[in-house]
């Protein structure tokens, strides 16, 4: 399988454009690419027997969307400071899917080369991980989308 990364670089270039989230105190990155809009929290309908990760169902402008609690499936607790929690509306392999981060914090573009592959030993096999990205004291984890996904209905990415 190759990684998504690859193709999720800008036309021409070696550069790719993150949008820095955080859980907790950890940061993660998702591809600008993917991302549709980052939105205030909406009213959440819950659904019965749904799978653990789901928080439920938004509408949004006519629509209705899965929302995906990111701490749940990262085995974080619940955010502490509500009044900065976001949704970002993410629409990729021919999906729209709200993820809920604690906060987001700022766009970054870096270069090809910034990314770098996880270690099989720290990333569970590299099921959720995509790479890491170091910025002066901090590390920004590059979460791949497509497999949290995946696990929760894998029929979605066939």
């Amino acid at each position: 399988m190759t990684l998504e990364k690859d193709s999720l670089l800008e036309s021409g270039t070696s550069e790719l454009e993150i949008i820095e989230f955080q859980l907790q105190n950890n940061k993660f990155g998702i591809d600008v690419i993917k991302v549709k809009e980052i939105i205030q929290p909406l009213p959440v309908t819950f659904i019965p027997h749904a799978h653990p990760y789901m928080e439920g169902i938004v509408q949004l402008r006519g629509e209705v969307l899965p929302v995906i609690d990111l701490a749940k499936v990262l085995n974080f607790d619940t955010c502490e400071d509500r009044t900065k929690e976001k949704y970002i509306v993410t629409e990729f392999n021919q999906m729209k899917v709200v993820f809920h981060v604690h906060e987001v914090s700022q766009i970054h573009r870096i270069s090809k080369e910034e990314l770098e592959k996880p270690s099989d030993m720290y990333a569970s096999g590299g099921q959720q991980l995509i790479g890491i990205i170091k910025k002066e004291n901090d590390m920004i984890l590059m979460l791949d989308f497509e497999s949290i996904i995946s696990e929760m209905n894998p029929i979605s990415t066939n």
